[in-house]
Formats: structure tokens, sequence, C-alpha cells
């Protein structure tokens, strides 16, 4: 953290070269059509796990970047062409925009959320919904039930509002990031494991070093999921994992009343996804020393604060609801309240001392945009700069035409930017959007109505909904994705040595086409087969009522923390704030202070505890002492690295397999 504080030395870009327009439009156009009709197909019991965006809930493993990549490289040479890292950076980039932002299956819960509001409450929440974000229920119907021809004149203004606010949403977060670029990626060197492990098949493929480590863990990740594939779609196959029993869709499992164990308040979920510690085995081994610790301090202080009276409900509930349900629960529950220690004042605490210790970078970087030195990495800044202005500006505008008062309008992308930035610091670390999924960013609402309101109206609902939807919950829902795919991106390119002026335009360039191909296609396919009749369906929100988060009195709605903690939660917040701050400090103070404040998020937000993600934690931060302390550097990355990068592209792989047996069921049912 000491180098974090440091100011930036400029350095200079790689010299641009010419960008392979062409090649990028057909695969954009082929992969997002492809995608789309992809998740269309897989039963919606697999969805989670097997579409081709964003798998697995919080873990967000991107699953085309590893497809895309991997298939590059032989068709090129079969080709008796070489393709080169640039090439493939503009390929990542495609694939990594297309994951979070229209293949997810996040990516159907908006539009579609609300325009399944035209049938699902008709009476209540429809009528609030402008016909730019949705059309008539008529129309709206045909989408589900298809077989007549698709009445453009109806669709084309949502069409283009949609295609307008996800893309002008997409240039805000991705410029901010190209702001930071030069920090985060080559000052800071924060990993990105997930990048990491897509580049390493690009290495993997041009080094003469020894093959088999990377092949094990191909072999390890595929056998794996693979077989997971096979007990969730075929009852006849052996449950070898224990997969169908009291285990959760991805891949963390609790235990009943049965257990010895049951006695352990804190036990609520354990992962069994090894990915997860495939991908921890690249985090800096101070965070995942800092997340064993705090887990420990997990366990025995909810276990003394039981002996105390508190989290007594706990005993008369199964681990899912242990970690999630009620006021009681880990999540929620008194005296700890840690989902609004963490997730909402942990990361507000961590964007404000950052922005505190960054203050000298960042007002460098802002004078790029009054004009000086002309170094290539400026030019790149001030365009971001401008180009925040302007589609923040938009995204305002946007809103405000929808619906929304002029206070949420302008509020929103400042906080969706400060949720998803702070969930950046774990994920680009780890891998793993702690804090970035789960709706608990809307605390900022309490700003507009200190008092929410009785009854809704068009500007609490539609702020609430699109809070609680792409504002504050998965990657996969596109704002907070194209943040985190422009990080990924620039960790790629320094990685081949690629122009950060060229990605910053190919990003432009997929916000631009992406939405568009995602309609066409989704429109074709509904209006063709009707959605009712396809797998997908019953997981989507065509089926799933959003009204939900714009009713103050609903715990999952996110914007009444007192209602879902039971009780006062500022003072949890401030207290999330500090611990953060002291932690921030003391690990840019002392070098050698062995913990960090992303262990300490990690360990306590909300999908921690549902996902029980402390056990892959634990096995990464253990193998990675062994590694480290047996053969050193040099063990870690000619064994240690290829083994999980090549259990993470062996998991990817699985996924893909998956899903294509899954569109050939669909035709040919077996």
């Amino acid at each position: 953290m000491a180098q974090e504080v440091k100011e930036a030395v400029i350095t200079e870009y790689p010299k641009a070269a010419k960008i392979p327009w062409l090649l990028l439009v057909v695969v954009l156009v082929l992969s997002i059509s492809i995608g789309v009709a992809w998740n269309t197909l897989i039963p919606s019991s697999i969805w989670v796990f097997y579409n081709p965006g964003s798998v697995d809930c919080a873990e967000e493993f991107a699953v085309l970047p590893f497809i895309m990549i991997l298939l590059s490289i032989p068709i090129y040479k079969l080709a008796n062409r070489k393709i080169g890292g640039e090439t493939l950076t503009y390929l990542y980039v495609i694939a990594i925009f297309g994951s979070y932002t229209s293949l997810g299956y996040g990516a159907f819960r908006l539009p579609a959320g609300l325009i399944a509001q035209r049938w699902l409450n008709p009476e209540t929440i429809s009528p609030l919904i402008p016909e730019i974000m949705a059309p008539p229920r008529a129309i709206a119907e045909q989408l589900i039930n298809g077989g007549v021809p698709i009445p453009w004149g109806n669709w084309l203004p949502v069409i283009i509002y949609y295609w307008l606010l996800l893309s002008f949403f997409e240039f805000y977060m991705l410029s901010i990031g190209t702001i930071w670029s030069r920090q985060w990626i080559q000052v800071e060197q924060i990993p990105f494991p997930q990048t990491l492990a897509v580049h390493e098949i690009y290495e993997q493929a041009s080094t003469k070093k020894s093959l088999k480590p990377y092949f094990l863990g191909i072999a390890l990740g595929f056998i794996f999921q693979f077989i997971v594939y096979l007990i969730m779609v075929f009852p006849w196959f052996p449950d070898i994992y224990g997969w169908r029993v009291n285990t959760n869709c991805y891949g963390a499992s609790w235990i009943d009343n049965t257990s010895p164990l049951y006695g352990i308040v804190a036990l609520a979920q354990y992962s069994k996804n090894p990915s997860l510690a495939a991908l921890f085995y690249m985090a800096p081994l101070n965070t995942l020393l800092t997340s064993v610790i705090c887990n420990i301090f997990l366990f025995v202080a909810t276990q003394v604060a039981y002996s105390a009276g508190y989290y007594t409900d706990l005993m008369n509930m199964p681990g899912c609801g242990r970690a999630e349900c009620g006021t009681s629960s880990l999540r929620w529950g008194a005296p700890f309240k840690w989902v609004v220690v963490t997730n909402i004042g942990g990361g507000l605490g961590i964007v404000l001392m950052y922005l505190f210790l960054q203050r000298r970078y960042l007002a460098n970087a802002f004078k790029s945009i009054l004009g000086g030195a002309e170094a290539e990495d400026q030019k790149v800044t001030r365009m971001a700069f401008m180009v925040t202005f302007a589609s923040y500006f938009m995204v305002v505008a946007l809103l405000i035409v929808a619906g929304l008062g002029p206070a949420s309008a302008l509020l929103m992308p400042v906080m969706v930017w400060v949720l998803f930035f702070a969930a950046m610091f774990v994920y680009g670390r780890t891998g793993y959007n702690a804090l970035g999924f789960g709706t608990y960013g809307l605390y900022w609402l309490r700003i507009i109505w200190p008092q929410l309101p009785e009854r809704t109206d068009t500007n609490f609902a539609l702020t609430a909904i699109l809070a609680r939807q792409p504002g504050s919950d998965d990657l996969g829902q596109g704002w907070g994705g194209s943040l985190a795919a422009s990080f990924a991106s620039y960790k790629f390119a320094n990685l081949t040595k690629t122009s950060f002026r060229n990605v910053y335009y190919v990003m432009l360039f997929a916000a631009i086409l992406m939405p568009p191909i995602w309609w066409l296609t989704l429109l074709s396919i509904g209006y063709s087969q009707g959605m009712a009749n396809m797998p997908f369906y019953s997981s989507t929100t065509f089926v799933g009522d959003i009204s939900y988060a714009a009713n103050p009195a609903s715990t999952w709605s996110g914007t009444s923390p007192e209602v879902t903690s039971g009780g006062p939660w500022i003072p949890n917040m401030v207290a999330g704030i500090l611990i953060v701050w002291t932690l921030t400090l003391l690990h840019a103070r002392y070098p050698g202070f062995p913990l960090d404040p992303y262990g300490f998020l990690m360990t306590f937000t909300a999908r921690a505890f549902s996902e029980g993600i402390w056990v892959m934690i634990t096995i990464a931060w253990i193998l990675k002492i062994v590694t480290l302390r047996i053969g050193g550097s040099k063990a870690y990355e000619r064994l240690g690295l290829p083994v999980a990068t090549g259990f993470l592209l062996g998991y990817a792989l699985a996924i893909l397999l998956g899903g294509v047996i899954s569109a050939i069921r669909f035709f040919i049912p077996f």
C-alpha cells in the first residue's frame, strides 16, 4: 500500500497500431447474437452456472474471454497467420465487455424486469413506467408468446432509449476506469486474477516451458465442473459431490440440525467450488491472511455474541437462513450488522480514503484537460475526462426524461460509481465481487427521502428499481460491469504492451454496438419462438417480479437498512468507515503491517456469508504459503500459477460444453 500512495511516474504508452475494425465488428456481432441465443437455450436450473457471460453469482467468472482467446489462437494458426498480442487484446476487450454487459444472466433483469411489470403488476407499478422503457401491455406480451411480426414502431423508442442509457452509462464508467488505469495497472500493479488467467492461455501457447502443470490444471478444472453439469442435468448421474443435497446453485452447502457442528453459530455456508480457490491463489498474501484472521474473529465473536443473547434465532435456521434471512442473520443481525459495516460503510470509506491518498494523482490527471504536455497517456486521460463529463450529463438527462427527479438523476451516476469503484478494490485483487453484488448501495436514497414514501410515484419507483438492479447489484447488469471490464482490459493491454489509447477506442466501440445487437437478437427469438417456450424462461425477470425494489417495507429492496437490520444503522456504517480508514493508513504507513482493508471487506460482506467463501480463502492461503515456502517465487510462477490458471480454463471449457449440450437437447431431446 505504501507504493499506492506515491505519485505515479508518467509511463509512455506503446505506439498505437492500426485497429482491425472489420474483424472486431464481425466478432462482436457473432459473439453477442450467439451469446444471447445461448442464454435462451439453457435450462433455468443451470442458468447461473452455464451462461456465456458471468457465472457463479459473486464470483462473476467471465466465461467468454476464455473461449474467445482459446479459439482465436488455433484459428489463426490454421490460416497460417500469427496472432499478435494486440489483436488478442482487442478480442479480449470485446469478450469481457460482452460478458459483463450483455451475456450474463443479469443482463435479462433490465429491461426485461420493467417490461414484465406490464402483465405482472398492471394496476400498480406498470402505470408508473413510461412507454419509452416498456411498450404497452398488448405489445409486451407478444414477446412472451411470439408468432406475430415484430411491431417495430412500438419497439423502436424502447430500443433507442435503452441503447442510449446503457451506452452513455458505459461511456461514463469506462472513462472513469481510463482515468485511473495508469495508477491501478502500471503503478500499483493490481493483479486482476481473472485477467491473468485468460492471458496465461497466450503465454502458454508461446512459451517453451513445460506445459504439464497447465494441462494438469485444465484437466482438474474441466473434470470437476463437467461432473457438476452432469449431476445438475441428469438425475441418473451419481451425486458424487453431494450437489443435490443442501447445496445452492453457486456451489455453497449448509449443515442442518442433525450435524454435530450445528451449534457453531457462524457456520452458515461453506463453499464446494474450487474455482474460487484457484482465483484466490493469485490474490496478494496480505489480503488472504487478513481474511483468514477476520474469519477466525467472525466465528469466535459470533459465538460470544450468541452467549450474550444475540443471534438466538440462528439456532432455528439452516445455514442459508443464518447467512441472509431476517434481522438476526449474520448479514444484518445486531450487534455487528456486518452488511452495514462492510457493504455500506466499508465501501464508502475505502473510496473516500483512496481519493484522499491519491489526491495528487487525481489533480495531475485533471490538469491534462487544461493542456500542457502532449504525451499519449495524457491525451487519453484528457479525452476520458471530457467523455466522463459529457456522458454524465447525458445519463442525467435520460433519467429525467424517464421520470426521475433532478436530485435522483444527479446522484445516481455518482453513487453507482462509488459502489462499484469500491467493489473493484476487492475484485481487482481477488477476482471476487464481494462488495458490488447484492443491492447494498441504496443507502444514498435516504439523502433524498429521509422518510421513505408510503405511496410510490414514478420518481421513487424508477429510482429504487434502477438503483436496486443495474445500480447496485451484479456486474452482469452493465453499469458496474463496464467499470470492471475497463480495468480488466487495461490489465490485459499492459501484459501485451498494447496501446491504451487503442483499447479505449475499442471499449467505446463495444459500448455503442452491443446494445442494439442484444435487442435485435432477443426480439427475433421472442417473436419467432416465444420466450415462454425457451428453456431459460422460468428463471428470468419475465416471470420474476422486481417491483419489491420500489416497496420501502420490503427487506429485499435495499432502501431501508433500519427495517432490514431491525434498528439503527448509522453507527455501524460509521464504524465500517473508521475500520477501513484505520487499516488503510496502517497498511500505507507501515509496509510490514500484515493486514489490509481488502481482506476485511471480503470477509464480512453479504455474499461472503451466503457463499461460504471462507473455506476456499483458507485453502488458497495454505496452498500459496506452502508453494512459496518450499519452492519460492519460481515454484509459484512455474507450477502454482499454471495449475491455477489452467484450472480456470478447464472450468470455462466445461461451461462451454455444458452450454452446447443444453442447446442440442433443446432441438434433440435426450
